[in-house]
């Protein structure tokens, strides 16, 4: 039976300190600069207004200001998330950010593909996100890899029936499916929806969870499909 692989991305195929080490400083870096080159257009003006009514500030320094301090504070706030995709968009396109992925997910990922194995990407960041990230990896563009990508309009991670959308989406039975993940209630979710799964436990990032019911893996050296 031909399987369908299903993966996330932070603490799986890539580093989870990116995001915090790398797009976080980056985007905070750029947001004075960035503001004052963009302020005029109309995404980024209604971006600078929806702070303005948020946090009642009125110049635009105040904005900016405003835009690091809710990054210090990791707030999930929808205006700094736009505009932290559109600095990391800039960021990726001019080559100053470039994607990380672990080795070995790269290697095995590659086998996968030249097998002929569909790719699928389930991931919290957007699917706007994930393109920008595969589209611009340290090993090049490897978008072309995945047939599809979801994140969390499917459902939530963490649930079982956001598994069974996506079997469903596809046309692929959940049976088909392997999914890889770091965290073990989305490992929990997925095999409850009937797919093999594997847990992906890093040494000196994951720790191995004693007596947890589905496989778990260092490396995905060790997974033979």
């Amino acid at each position: 039976m031909e399987k369908v692989i299903l993966l996330d991305i932070e603490g799986t195929i890539a580093p989870i300190s990116f995001v915090k080490e790398v797009l976080f400083p980056y985007s905070k870096e750029r947001i004075d600069s960035f503001l004052k080159e963009n302020k005029d257009d109309p995404q980024v003006a209604q971006i600078i207004n929806q702070v303005k009514e948020i946090a009642n500030v009125e110049t635009l320094e105040e904005v900016a200001e405003t835009l690091k301090r809710w990054i210090d504070e990791d707030r999930k706030i929808t205006p700094l998330k736009d505009l932290q995709g559109l600095i990391w968009k800039e960021g990726f396109e001019t080559g100053q950010l470039k994607a990380p992925l672990y080795p070995d997910a790269y290697n095995k990922m590659k086998q996968w593909k030249e097998k002929g194995y569909p790719m699928y990407i389930y991931s919290s960041g957007s699917v706007e996100a994930q393109k920008l990230f595969f589209s611009h990896t340290e090993k090049g563009n490897i978008l072309h890899w995945f047939k599809g990508f979801f994140d969390t309009k499917i459902g939530n991670k963490k649930e079982t029936s956001s598994y069974l959308k996506i079997a469903q989406q596809i046309g692929e039975k959940p049976e088909k499916f392997v999914f890889f993940s770091d965290n073990e209630d989305e490992i929990t979710a997925s095999a409850k929806a009937g797919m093999e799964v594997y847990r992906v436990a890093r040494e000196g990032e994951t720790e191995f969870i004693p007596d947890f019911p589905y496989p778990q893996i260092r490396t995905f050296n060790e997974v033979e499909l």
